[in-house]
């Protein structure tokens, strides 16, 4: 069971601050292996807001694992996912709307808050990937 999680800033942005947040969401990802959840990145521009996505993964390739196992570094989840947005949102004065393949509302970060019921939603997600993982299914 795949899905991605989908973010979007509810204002547009000009061509510097949509560089700026690209290289602050580069810095913010380092230190991490990103295996549980890809880091946060976005698409190219389209229509001046920043949009992105990241997807979990809830059952990498042992290889994978391996490597990230060896690295040393923390993994990267859909928390820390969330988080980075937080951090981008108090930084650059940007919210964003939040989605995901299943709901195209979920909720939003709003001065580098994320709604509860967002943190809800991801973390009930991330629960149920976890055990049909378990159970080898996807």
């Amino acid at each position: 069971m795949g899905f991605t999680v989908y973010y979007r800033s509810t204002r547009t942005v000009t061509p510097a601050e949509s560089d700026a947040v690209r290289q602050a969401a580069r810095a913010a990802n380092a230190g991490r292996t990103w295996l549980g959840c890809e880091p946060v990145h976005f698409f190219p521009d389209h229509d001046g807001h920043l949009t992105g996505g990241s997807k979990p993964n809830f059952t990498p390739h042992p290889d994978d694992a391996a490597s990230a196992a060896r690295s040393g570094l923390p993994d990267g989840t859909t928390r820390d996912l969330l988080d980075v947005l937080c951090q981008l949102g108090r930084a650059h004065g940007i919210d964003w709307a939040l989605s995901h393949d299943h709901d195209p509302d979920i909720g939003e970060i709003r001065g580098g808050v994320c709604d509860e019921s967002v943190l809800a939603q991801i973390e009930a997600f991330v629960a149920l990937g976890e055990v049909l993982g378990e159970l080898g299914l996807e």
